[in-house]
């Protein structure tokens, strides 16, 4: 049972087996199942277990299991004990289940944790969202570190399985900053080997990980099918180290390919140490000081105006509309994106051996996007919300101002040329078209 970076209604659950995490097709099936027992009443099942409960403390075998990780890598020469000594490491847990962090894994290092923030688990987030893409949450931690002239700052979502950092001259690193930092970190460790990350990536990010001997691939957006893919590289001899979604979720085959947001830290934090080992009086932020930033980044929302029971049926329905559009040529300068290994079918990203590392669970595509004047300058993710009735629409672009280009063309050449407007909630998309500011 976990909890959300979402209203404090909708925790979750999350399954698992030997082999790791169901996708969401599995969960849906095991949901369906749930709810015509519930409903015919046909079944009656025992609450009653044959076997002897028993219980067991798992979070202080976990945090031990992380401060033996840093001891052990980092080997300090003259503490072994407490390598985080004379480092001082603010974390940000936004209410979530975090703090344990704090007290049971770097004040045991010897860390100085002084200027962390909000420790004590609350669902109601009187603070902020527990999420490292969140601008307050990145916010307020850059502050509490220059303020305290920390080391490093960290910000965890609600159940940690998502991370994302400050470095001590109070650069936030999320989203692809952190996926080239891992990245960085990976590589040396083992070189030539590929990355995995969802197709919301940038340009940039490519270039970083190919200019470093690595192989990037891009895959469907999701976290379990980011993993999955990793995990199916790996069985046909693609040597895969590092899956990372652009939200911070993130598995390394050394640790199972588990979605672990502290673990990921830790990576972070040896690095750290190491580097003022060797001398360095730079923060883990320089080492991506040559990655490439695009001018322009937008995520935008259209809602679906239906049922919620028709909601999915509709959105697929749009995106696949999308698709013919594109592959027809009625954008001019639009054409569909091979995401490196990948080819676009079926709705999704999916591998080039016919092979899908999971089954799908949204509909995307992602398109190129060129002109005359800058050549190929930036993409344009959409794709169908697994969890709400909309289309989420994503677009990067290396020349200011052509995201706002990009919109108009997506809103007046294809969704009111083909009377969408209807059917689909354009408001937030229509104001940046016209202005440039998401609303």
């Amino acid at each position: 049972m976990t909890a959300s970076h979402l209203p404090y209604t909708r925790n979750g659950l999350k399954f698992f087996t030997k082999k790791g995490g169901l996708s969401s097709p599995d969960v849906e099936d095991i949901c369906d199942k749930a709810a015509r027992k519930y409903a015919n009443r046909l079944t009656k099942v025992s609450i009653l277990l044959n076997i002897p409960l028993s219980r067991v403390d798992f979070m202080s075998t976990y945090a031990k299991h992380l401060r033996d990780i840093i001891k052990e890598r980092v080997n300090h020469p003259l503490h072994y004990e407490t390598p985080l000594q004379g480092f001082q490491i603010i974390v940000n847990a936004g209410n979530g289940s975090g703090g344990f962090f704090t007290w049971d894994v770097l004040d045991k290092l010897g860390a100085d944790t002084f200027g962390s923030l909000h420790l004590k688990p609350d669902g109601m987030f009187p603070n902020h969202i527990p999420n490292p893409e969140d601008k307050t949450a990145m916010a307020v931690t850059r502050a509490a570190v220059l303020e305290n002239s920390a080391d490093l700052g960290i910000v965890f979502d609600t159940d940690v399985d998502r991370s994302g950092v400050v470095d001590n001259k109070g650069n936030p690193i999320n989203g692809d900053k952190l996926i080239a930092l891992i990245s960085a970190i990976v590589l040396r460790e083992h070189p030539g080997t590929t990355i995995v990350t969802d197709a919301r990536t940038s340009m940039a990010l490519t270039r970083f990980i190919t200019n470093r001997g690595g192989n990037h691939c891009l895959y469907r957006v999701g976290y379990r099918n980011v993993i999955d893919k990793g995990v199916q590289l790996n069985k046909e001899g693609i040597e895969t180290h590092l899956m990372m979604e652009t939200s911070g979720h993130g598995a390394l085959k050394e640790n199972h390919f588990l979605d672990d947001g502290a673990y990921m830290v830790v990576k972070i934090i040896i690095e750290m140490v190491r580097m003022k080992l060797a001398g360095s009086d730079e923060g883990v932020g320089n080492i991506i000081k040559d990655l490439e930033e695009p001018a322009e980044s937008i995520e935008l929302r259209i809602n679906v105006v239906s049922e919620p029971r028709y909601a999915k049926e509709k959105a697929i329905e749009a995106i696949e509309t999308f698709r013919e559009y594109v592959e027809e040529g009625r954008l001019e300068g639009w054409e569909l994106d091979s995401c490196g290994d990948c080819w676009v079918s079926e709705g999704c990203l999916v591998d080039s051996n016919d092979t899908s590392a999971a089954a799908v669970d949204a509909h995307m595509y992602r398109a190129k996007v060129s002109d005359e004047e800058h050549g190929q300058h930036g993409w344009v993710h959409i794709r169908q919300s697994i969890h709400n009735p909309n289309i989420a629409v994503n677009m990067q672009s290396s020349v200011p101002g052509c995201c706002q280009t990009m919109t108009r063309v997506l809103l007046d050449k294809f969704i009111i040329a083909n009377g969408m407007d209807k059917s689909l909630d354009i408001s937030q998309i229509e104001k940046y078209a016209k202005s440039g500011i998401v609303g």
